[in-house]
């Protein structure tokens, strides 16, 4: 009798073991930061605003540091960032033919883009963030193409890249 209880303790504790170790989906091991850099070069696909990610190079330092960064909503694609980001994004010169950025997490090139102004006339088959038309809560939305994706372009839709997830979903900052 003690050997059945003995290996029934053994299995219950193995069994406990076990559980405690699967995986829990609010517990994340991202490490790192998401950060916004500008890019200081970088080559683009012949006739196309698409930048070739192995051409990137980025400055040294972020734009928008993580500490700027207040949340990202995965559904709409947006980053709420803080009155002292914006000012750094109001403070930059705006091309209408765009100002390539890259979205680094955890010092891993996630996807590059462009800020692209709306009074722009110039059409752009890419990642896009409007600089200018922030919201009045400092939201700045990421969207594929400018004026908007034209039928039958793909662009490779890294926004919701799952790093970038997890860090944000770590800190609380994740809008689901």
């Amino acid at each position: 009798m003690k050997r059945f209880v003995r290996i029934l303790v053994f299995v219950a504790a193995g069994l406990l073991l076990f559980q405690a170790c699967s995986k829990n989906e609010d517990c994340t091991c991202a490490t790192g930061e998401v950060e916004l850099y500008l890019l200081n070069s970088f080559e683009t696909l012949e006739n196309s605003c698409a930048i070739i990610e192995s051409t990137a190079v980025i400055q040294e330092t972020p734009l928008i540091e993580y500490s700027g960064f207040i949340s990202y909503h995965t559904k709409n694609h947006t980053f709420r960032i803080t009155d002292a980001a914006r000012a750094d994004l109001d403070s930059m010169e705006h091309s209408v033919f765009g100002v390539p950025f890259a979205v680094v997490a955890d010092k891993h090139l996630i996807y590059t883009g462009y800020f692209w102004p709306a009074y722009s006339s110039a059409m752009c088959e890419w990642i896009i963030i409007d600089p200018i038309l922030v919201s009045g809560e400092n939201d700045l939305m990421v969207q594929l193409g400018y004026p908007g994706l034209a039928e039958g372009t793909e662009i490779p839709d890294k926004r919701n890249s799952p790093l970038i997830l997890d860090i944000f979903r770590r800190d609380g900052k994740l809008i689901e």
